[in-house]
């Protein structure tokens, strides 16, 4: 008799102290703004906190007290993977249910909740028998994700669309953290095909010795001044196909940030255009040339023929003749 009485002891001492537990965890939520949810299985019943209520715009007391109370207010479109995550949770998939949805408010609005659980109890087979959560409003915190999700894929659509080649490294080293479309495409190769810095030069330039001098070029201005920016114009590389294209690099160190921008402009109609006015120049002063000689020729020969008529002018004057050509002008 006293074995079972001290049995019965440590099992109310231990009943007690899950009381005593549960009664802190229900508190600290409480105190936190967290709503509290403890659902009993077998019955299906569950009791939502006052907090809970009082976060969706309900009052206390109102008759929410089975899961299809829950799970008719929350947003059709996140309903079945809510569902999915509780039945993983209480098939023993999941060491704790964890999901985020929208549930319905009272005037109709919906709320972003993060919804949190655990089963606290099973029975001597594994099956569930009673599971506690908690549900705090996350609505503010998606609205700010909202905002930065869409400003990402604005600067992504952004950067996908520029007319240069845009790639970004660390200032301390030489993987490609994100390279645009452009930047490929000016290099005629395929999409994701540089990985880093060293690995460019490699992949863009099929001529050895392009390659070798444009990286020696490049990395010898990085070396000298790692924190200055750079631009290196008119650089030439043929592809693998066997066109040539000049391009101009510029490299943007952003110490602030630990990065390195580098722009890709594709310069090969603009060098075509320098080098057909370059020729026509050429061409231009040559024929410049070619007439001031022929100009030079032309004068040289005026000038001899008024000598020769001067000759004779004289010669006849020595005759008693009058002159016979008028070489006053």
């Amino acid at each position: 008799m006293a074995q079972q009485s001290d049995r019965s002891d440590r099992r109310s001492s231990l009943w007690s102290e899950v009381t005593d537990a549960e009664a802190r965890w229900r508190l600290a939520f409480q105190a936190s703004g967290d709503g509290v949810w403890d659902w009993d299985i077998r019955t299906d019943r569950v009791v939502f906190s006052d907090g809970l209520m009082r976060m969706l715009g309900y009052e206390a007391g109102e008759p929410w007290d089975s899961l299809r109370d829950w799970s008719d207010r929350v947003h059709p479109d996140d309903l079945p993977v809510a569902m999915a995550a509780v039945q993983a949770h209480l098939d023993g998939g999941t060491p704790t249910y964890v999901n985020e949805h929208r549930l319905k408010c009272a005037d109709g609005r919906w709320k972003w909740i993060l919804d949190r659980g655990v089963v606290t109890t099973r029975d001597a087979e594994g099956r569930p028998l009673r599971m506690i959560g908690s549900h705090t409003d996350i609505s503010a915190i998606r609205e700010a994700r909202d905002v930065v999700e869409r400003e990402r894929k604005l600067l992504f659509t952004v950067l996908e669309h520029a007319p240069l080649g845009i790639g970004v490294t660390p200032l301390d080293g030489d993987e490609a953290i994100y390279v645009n479309g452009r930047f490929d495409e000016i290099c005629g190769i395929p999409r994701g095909s540089i990985t880093s810095l060293a690995q460019s030069f490699a992949v863009v330039h099929a001529d050895p010795a392009e390659r070798e001098a444009a990286e020696r070029r490049i990395r010898s201005d990085i070396e000298a001044n790692p924190l200055a920016p750079h631009r290196w114009a008119d650089m030439p590389f043929t592809m693998a196909n066997g066109e040539r294209r000049w391009v101009t690099t510029q490299r943007i160190p952003l110490p602030e940030h630990g990065l390195v921008l580098w722009t890709l402009e594709n310069v090969t109609a603009e060098h075509a255009a320098a080098e057909t006015l370059r020729r026509q120049a050429h061409e231009v002063s040559e024929r410049n040339r070619e007439l001031l000689q022929f100009n030079r020729a032309a004068i040289d020969r005026e000038l001899r023929m008024i000598e020769l008529k001067q000759e004779v002018n004289h010669l006849l004057a020595r005759l008693g003749e009058p002159p016979r050509y008028d070489v006053t002008e």
